[in-house]
């Protein structure tokens, strides 16, 4: 094979990847781009809670109706997929790991909503700048699922779908 092929066919390091991320890590900026998902897809996630919701609505993390063992199954959840990577969490379809359509016809939250958790102020900030929301399983309740974005490889959460409510009837 010739030596401009090789290059052409290098599979990246993601030691290496990692150690160009925490370079240029930051926390998430209102509208700055990311790094491509095909750039973070051997990378482990690393959660974050900077943005989680706490508004009291039925995906909040201060839900009443959350218990000890949804608390103790979400960090699980968690943990149990901290150990694989992202490519894995988007092609197993165990994990359910998509991004939220909000076009979908039966989604009942709007970009508004998440929006509204990223920034008080709806201009600072247009429907185009906004990451892609996604959701995944947590594995210990069949219907519960947390959504978040990704930025710089880091899994920013936002939701706590414990009773499937942003897909109703889709398990």
């Amino acid at each position: 094979m010739a030596k401009g092929n090789k290059e052409k066919y290098k599979i990246p390091d993601p030691k290496l990847q990692l150690e160009e991320l925490k370079k240029i890590k930051s926390k998430y900026n209102l509208g700055e781009n990311g790094i491509p998902f095909y750039e973070i897809r051997e990378l482990k996630p690393t959660f974050a809670f900077d943005y989680f919701s706490l508004d009291q609505s039925n995906l909040c993390f201060n839900c009443e109706k959350l218990t000890t063992k949804d608390f103790i199954g979400f960090l699980e959840g968690l943990k149990k997929n901290s150990f694989i990577t992202y490519n894995e969490l988007r092609t197993n379809p165990y994990y359910r790991f998509h991004p939220i359509d909000f076009e979908k016809d039966k989604i009942s939250i709007k970009k508004q909503d998440f929006k509204s958790v990223l920034t008080a102020k709806d201009e600072l900030l247009s429907d185009e700048e906004l990451p892609t929301l996604y959701q995944f399983d947590l594995h210990y309740n069949q219907k519960a699922r947390t959504c978040g974005f990704l930025f710089k490889g880091v899994f920013y959460i936002v939701w706590f779908d414990k009773d499937h409510i942003i897909y109703p009837g889709e398990k």
